[in-house]
């Protein structure tokens, strides 16, 4: 045992003498020891190491990356080797001026640890701020958990918690390492820590699940802006070797921070952010602006488990497969049979604005969507997942959606003949609502009960306050009537517009609902729909909804485009292959369809059509005139093609396949392989290519299946 402290305590020397002289003072103590990993804390407890004896790694949340080079300050020591951040307040005079104090500068911190079963609790009076904590360390089946209970927590002085950064070093590396950062920034993003175009960016933060922090976040919420991160997963890769971190307890109120290095510090480091109290703008300031904070703390238990791939498993691939593997295993994501085999949205109906009143323009009747399925099935094209959009009362947009529907597409008896209809020919007809969304021009809310409100007692909207959010449980009133109307129609499920693409917090004093609530609310939405019809859909891929849901929409193929990032990888899609169905924006939206089809083979998605029965000139002046090339006779010819290439033998047989690799072979050249021995290649260039001894014909794909 000596043997393994002296050379723990060596790698660190070789790190930065600095840092190995501090560590020297409170050495390594082994707490806990499981067939693969040993977890030692520090007598000071202020810093926690784990072993790897598969692979011989050893990580630290004190930053000890051996190619680490330069000099590091005092300051820069202390927050290096400190096991966490408080970030606070002073609820009263702070003036939302945030204090972030690492364990290290906390010149009053007192610190311990105890024993518990396979671990060690880590306890912390942090007397600069005011605050004591107590978080559990532990190994469990070879993952470690990182556990901060709330009731452990103390504020007993004038200063109030806002968040934690939760070791903020224990993935870290230095711009000479060989490896990278993987972050759930839209379908995927690394940051190579030798690309040197991350040096000196700002910080990034990635709210999970798009909770909202502030007025200006919902904003960009509404504009579709902000970064998608429908994931609370993140990872490192480093020396051949990777772990990847799953926040599994308050994953709907935290946030993933990614640092780049900058020219005081060459090291890059990512974390995760567990906040208890929400931010808001101060309205009662004008001159300057000052944030105001929750009085009080967000009951909320954090934790954190992190995986250790094995030896030599350092690609995203293997990070996909250890994080998907896991949730499969431990029952957050369940394993379903695909229903999809190409899915159509048909549009209806929107309104025009008048000068005395709106005026609808209707491109497609129910009527007339029945003979565009018949027309589909002489083309072959079966087992489509249908949905109307655009069919209540004043059209597309006019939310939230509510019966009676328009009566310029029919009525009940028209949605009755149309399910029936496409049960004949095998499709299945649901119904595209949005009850979370309200138009400031409709009825059937209140709007100054029913909706949602800031921090700042402001209600939530877009700029021009033309639309709001409705508060989640009268969004889930609105749904259960909506499943009344239809339970008798045959209709076959209800896709629910921006449910997967964030969850929110309510601070109105009648229906104050937070995240976690929220989310729950959402989740039993859909179980209900699923009960009642049969299946349910969201737009938005956010991970923890997955599992209620049989198809998602949306879902972004690449990222959001920051400059730290090296390239997107589509991790969110590994992940979720053969567990979901999943789309991309409707492909006679796309300026090449070509390539988008290419993309939906190489990512694994279910082709996706938005279309209409007349000419899409009718929707010129309504909200949805970026519907510019809809109308159905247009589009059969290539709907056609897309179908032949989706139906045959090979793109078929992985549709109900776990995706287990994805690698860019040569510039614009991916292999993608599946379980059960399926491999597809797909080549971006005007030039045929040969890969793996298989010719892959220029902008086209090959199928390889093991034994063929």
């Amino acid at each position: 045992m000596k043997k393994w402290i002296l050379l723990l305590l060596l790698m660190v020397l070789m790190v930065c003498p600095a840092l190995a002289e501090e560590e020297s003072e409170a050495a390594l103590v082994p707490v806990a020891e499981g067939n693969r990993l040993k977890l030692y804390v520090t007598e000071d407890a202020t810093s926690i190491t784990v072993e790897d004896s598969e692979t011989g790694m050893v990580w630290s949340s004190s930053m000890n990356d051996p190619t680490f080079e330069g000099k590091i300050n005092k300051m820069w020591q202390a927050k290096l080797s400190s096991f966490l951040n408080l970030n606070y307040t002073n609820l009263q005079t702070g003036r939302g001026v945030i204090n972030n104090m690492p364990l290290k500068t906390d010149k009053q911190l007192t610190s311990s640890y105890e024993k518990i079963e396979n671990g060690a609790r880590l306890c912390y009076d942090m007397g600069a701020s005011q605050i004591s904590l107590k978080v559990d360390v532990t190994i469990e089946d070879d993952t470690l958990l990182i556990r901060i209970p709330h009731e452990e927590i103390s504020e007993y002085g004038d200063f109030a918690l806002v968040s934690i950064d939760l070791m903020p070093f224990f993935f870290s590396a230095s711009d000479w390492a060989d490896g990278y950062f993987l972050y759930p920034d839209g379908c995927g993003a690394i940051m190579e820590f030798q690309d040197g175009a991350h040096l000196a960016e700002a910080t990034t933060l990635y709210t999970v699940y798009g909770t909202p922090d502030q007025t200006d976040a919902m904003m960009e919420f509404f504009d579709q802006e902000s970064a998608k991160t429908m994931l609370p997963v993140f990872g490192m890769a480093r020396d051949g070797q990777a772990m990847v971190a799953i926040i599994e307890e308050g994953e709907e109120t935290s946030r993933i921070s990614l640092n780049c290095s900058n020219n005081i510090i060459r090291m890059n480091y990512l974390f995760a952010n567990f906040y208890y109290r929400r931010g808001f703008k101060d309205m009662r300031t004008t001159d300057r602006e000052v944030s105001i904070y929750d009085t009080e703390r967000i009951d909320q238990d954090y934790s954190m488990r992190i995986l250790f791939l094995d030896k030599d498993q350092s690609t995203y691939s293997d990070m996909a497969n250890a994080c998907r593997d896991y949730l499969l295993e431990s029952g957050k994501l369940v394993r379903r049979d695909s229903r999809a085999a190409i899915a159509i949205d048909l549009f209806m109906t929107a309104s025009e604005e008048g000068l005395i009143a709106d005026i609808p323009r209707t491109v497609t009747t129910l009527d007339q969507a029945g003979e565009i399925l018949e027309a589909l099935n002489e083309r072959g094209i079966t087992e489509a997942e249908v949905s109307l959009k655009g069919w209540s009362k004043n059209g597309y947009g006019k939310t939230p959606d509510r019966f009676p529907m328009s009566g310029n597409i029919g009525g009940k008896d028209d949605l009755k003949k149309l399910t029936a209809l496409a049960e004949t020919l095998g499709d299945r007809v649901s119904l595209t609502v949005n009850v979370l969304q309200a138009d400031a021009d409709e009825h059937g809310y209140s709007h100054r009960n029913d909706v949602v409100y800031a921090g700042n007692k402001t209600i939530l909207s877009n700029e021009d306050e033309s639309t709001f959010l409705l508060s989640p449980d009268v969004a889930k009133t609105k749904a259960e009537n909506i499943l009344k109307e239809v339970k008798e129609t045959g209709v076959s499920g209800i896709r629910y517009e921006c449910m997967g693409e964030a969850i929110w917090f309510n601070y109105s004093d009648r229906r104050y609902t937070t995240a976690s609530e929220s989310q729950a609310i959402f989740l039993e939405m859909l179980k209900k729909t699923r009960d009642t019809l049969g299946s349910a859909g969201a737009e938005g891929g956010n991970g923890y909804l997955v599992s209620n849901v049989d198809m998602v929409t949306n879902v972004p193929y690449t990222d959001c485009g920051y400059q730290a990032t090296t390239k997107s990888v589509p991790f969110w899609q590994m992940v979720m292959h053969g567990i979901v169905d999943y789309t991309a924006t409707p492909g006679n939206l796309s300026s090449d369809l070509e390539r988008e089809t290419l993309r939906w083979i190489e990512m694994g998605y279910v082709p996706y059509f938005e279309l209409t029965y007349s000419g899409t000139e009718e929707l010129m002046y309504t909200d949805h005139q970026q519907l510019f090339s809809a109308q159905y006779t247009e589009w059969l010819d290539r709907l056609e093609q897309v179908w032949d290439i989706f139906s045959s033998e090979g793109i078929w047989s992985v549709r109900d396949r776990l995706m287990t690799g994805h690698e860019e072979v040569q510039e614009d050249v991916y292999r993608v392989t599946y379980e059960g021995g399926v491999t597809i290649y797909v080549n971006y260039t005007d030039e045929d290519v040969k890969v793996d001894g298989v010719k892959v014909n220029a902008a086209g794909y090959a199928v390889v299946e093991e034994g063929k």
